[in-house]
């Protein structure tokens, strides 16, 4: 029982016509989780202060509840989130271990009464919600107004939550054509025209996910194709269809491994390597790669919990998972050309397409990010890891300001500068480098565990309640 809940997952209508889009100059579009795939914005001009008054060109109130992050295509905010008639269970920030149940152990409860109360805290049963509106919005980046807003779905969820998760944390992706929103396998895909016109969706038989933390792995779009992977304690999938029907190009059924866990949380990540285009996806205590096709063309073994993403940069992949605590982090680099099962045997640390491994690396939940030839990692707890990207050196660790900073997105560079916006909904800036020197600490004095997007000249921030434009004043 202990072992099972140190792996808790701390973890995402009316149609107006759009008005005429025109590009502003500068890199405008941040089109689906982590922009491009890789969290940087170097092109873009972004302040470094702000708070919920200064440098704030807008704030809207959300409805409902998500953790998905916000993307922007040219004058076009899209989230998505979970409209409930009663109340969610709140979330909280912090970190999920065994404190309680050993708690509860030494109060000498049985174990049914044991796993009842952890449930009752800490997850949400599809029993306790009332029927969940499933929403897409668009706003205009301009001035936050909302252009148009559509309910993709109603229903009875089909399985729980966590309550650090929602019932909306898959973050939306555009092709600046259409816009893909996924509410999970277990409520589905939905395509929709610019101005907010359903053009088709796609719906998987839901399947039960670990623990009923819930779902978050976030479609990707590339190339004319959408891609949305599904690892369940049942049935797992990686589905790719095309962008503008919704046609099943292929599905194929992901490689199972012996592990109490099969669920994962992780994006797929388009690894475009110069050598050809695959499909990497953390998850089944594997990395694995698909072509084009929907073939496998290597695996990884030495995976914990999937919830990370993939990142590359100066000609590798990096690839990890993490666990609460220290402990079970590990971080791949791998080659490209790889082909067939690539693992690393006991005691090694490289191979013939691993340029190197680290075991204590990975976030728990946040992806790494490649920034400058360094490769920055920041767990739960705070703990910030700078590694020479090429070899995998340590370059230096720290604590993102300083102890009490919990984290759960994924951060941010521009222009020399990293941003690491914490559970608490304050954003640390500091100096890519090879020392942690904080630049500013900003705070919006609310709860976030999504990741912020950028444009040329804003960052965009979702807390808890609200949606942020921060702009240089």
């Amino acid at each position: 029982m202990g072992n099972m809940y140190k792996h808790l997952l701390v973890i995402g209508a009316v149609v107006s016509l759009q008005a005429p889009i025109s590009r502003a100059a500068g890199p405008t579009d941040w089109p689906q989780f982590r922009g491009a795939s890789s969290g940087i914005a170097d092109a873009s001009t972004l302040p470094t202060e702000w708070s919920t008054k200064k440098n704030v060109a807008w704030t809207v109130d959300l409805p409902g509840r998500a953790w998905s992050s916000p993307i922007v295509w040219r004058d076009r905010v899209f989230v998505t989130t979970a409209i409930n008639k009663g109340d969610f269970k709140e979330p909280s920030t912090g970190i999920y271990g065994n404190e309680y149940v050993a708690e509860l152990q030494k109060q000498g409860l049985p174990m049914d009464e044991i796993i009842n109360r952890v449930n009752k805290r800490d997850v949400e049963k599809s029993s306790e919600v009332d029927d969940v509106r499933y929403v897409v919005m668009s706003l205009d980046a301009r001035t936050g107004k909302v252009v148009w807003q559509q309910e993709a779905h109603q229903g009875k969820p089909a399985g729980g939550r966590h309550r650090k998760n929602t019932y909306a944390s898959e973050t939306p992706a555009t092709d600046g054509e259409r816009v893909y929103a996924s509410f999970g396998g277990n409520v589905g895909l939905f395509c929709y025209s610019m101005d907010g016109k359903l053009l088709w969706k796609h719906t998987w038989k839901p399947q039960p996910i670990y623990l009923d933390f819930g779902t978050a792995s976030s479609p990707v779009v590339h190339a004319g194709r959408v891609y949305q992977l599904h690892d369940t304690e049942e049935e797992s999938t990686l589905t790719a269809l095309e962008a503008k029907t919704g046609k099943v190009v292929w599905t194929v059924e992901r490689p199972i491994q012996p592990s109490m866990m099969k669920s994962g949380w992780s994006t797929p990540f388009i690894w475009e390597s110069g050598e050809r285009t695959e499909i990497v996806v953390i998850g089944k205590k594997l990395v694995t790669s698909y072509g084009l096709d929907g073939k496998e063309l290597w695996r990884l073994g030495g995976m914990t919990q999937a919830t990370p993403s993939p990142v590359a940069g100066g000609g590798l992949l990096y690839v990890g998972s993490g666990s609460q605590g220290e402990a079970n982090r590990p971080m791949f680099a791998v080659k490209p050309g790889a082909s067939g099962d690539i693992s690393l045997k006991p005691g090694e640390t490289s191979g013939p397409f691993v340029a190197w491994f680290q075991p204590r690396v990975s976030g728990y939940t946040g992806s790494p990010l490649f920034y400058r030839g360094r490769l920055y990692s920041i767990n739960d707890n705070g703990v910030l890891q700078v590694h020479n990207a090429a070899t995998g050196a340590e370059v230096y660790k720290a604590r993102v300001g300083g102890i009490g900073n919990t984290f759960s997105s994924s951060p941010v560079a521009s222009n020399g500068r990293i941003f690491a916006l914490s559970e608490d909904g304050d954003t640390f800036v500091f100096n890519a480098g090879d020392s942690y020197v904080e630049l500013a600490k900003n705070t919006l004095g609310e709860m976030s565990l999504s990741s912020p997007a950028a444009d040329a000249t804003s960052f965009y921030i979702r807390t808890q309640k609200k949606l942020y434009r921060i702009k240089q004043g």
